[in-house]
C-alpha cells in the first residue's frame, strides 16, 4: 500500500510536518479563543457540544443559548475549521508516516492506513461542518444533527486512533527498539 506523502524526500517530509504542525497549533489557539463565546450551560464544551448534539431538540437548545454575538463566533468557527481540518489531517498523516517508516509489516501498513484515515477524518469534519452550518442558518433538524454527530464521532475516533498509534510507535521505537537504525525517530 502506498500514500502520496511517501514520495516526499525525508527533508521535504520533515519540513512539511513542522510547517503543518505550526499551522495546526496556531489554528487550535484561534479556535480555542473563539470557543469561549460558545460555552453556555446548554453547550458546556462550546462547539463540541453542538457537534455532538445528535438531535434537533439538543441542537435547538444550544442554538437558543447563543446570542447573536455567539452565533457569529459559531459561524466563524465553522468556516475557520476548514483550514484547521486541512492542517491537522496533514500533520497527523505526516506524523504517522514519519514514525511508521522505521517499521515493517503490520505496523508500517497500519501507519499508511492511518495516513489515509486522516483524509477520511478531514472529510468527516467537512461533512459535520456542512450540517452544523445548515442548522445554524435554517434551524435544527434531527437528520442534520444526527449526521453531524455521526461525522464528528468518526472524526474523533480516527484522530484518537492516530494518537494511540503514535504513542505505540514511540514506545516501541524508544523502549523496545532503542537501536533502530532506520532513522525514522531521528529525522
Amino acid at each position: 500500500m502506498s500514500h502520496p506523502f511517501l514520495s516526499l524526500t525525508p527533508s521535504q517530509h520533515k519540513r512539511l510536518f513542522w510547517i503543518f504542525l505550526a499551522l495546526t497549533l496556531l489554528a487550535t489557539l484561534v479556535l480555542q479563543m473563539i470557543d469561549g463565546a460558545l460555552q453556555t450551560p446548554a453547550a458546556p464544551q462550546g462547539i463540541v457540544s453542538y457537534e455532538l448534539a445528535g438531535n434537533a431538540q439538543a441542537a435547538g437548545q444550544i442554538l437558543a443559548s447563543w446570542d447573536a454575538h455567539a452565533a457569529l463566533h459559531a459561524a466563524f468557527s465553522l468556516g475557520f475549521d476548514y483550514l484547521y481540518m486541512l492542517a491537522y489531517a496533514v500533520t497527523l498523516a505526516l506524523a504517522v508516516l514519519w514514525l511508521a517508516d522505521g517499521f515493517s509489516g503490520r505496523l508500517r501498513y497500519a501507519g499508511i492506513l492511518l495516513a489515509w484515515g486522516m483524509g477520511i477524518a478531514g472529510s468527516a469534519d467537512a461533512t459535520e461542518n456542512y450540517f452544523l452550518w445548515q442548522m445554524l442558518i435554517s434551524g435544527p433538524s434531527d437528520a442534520a444533527a444526527m449526521i453531524a454527530r455521526g461525522a464528528a464521532l468518526l472524526k474523533f475516533a480516527l484522530i484518537l486512533i492516530a494518537f494511540l498509534y503514535l504513542v505505540l510507535i514511540l514506545v516501541l521505537g524508544v523502549f523496545i527498539h532503542p537501536h533502530n537504525k532506520s532513522g525514522a525517530l531521528k529525522q
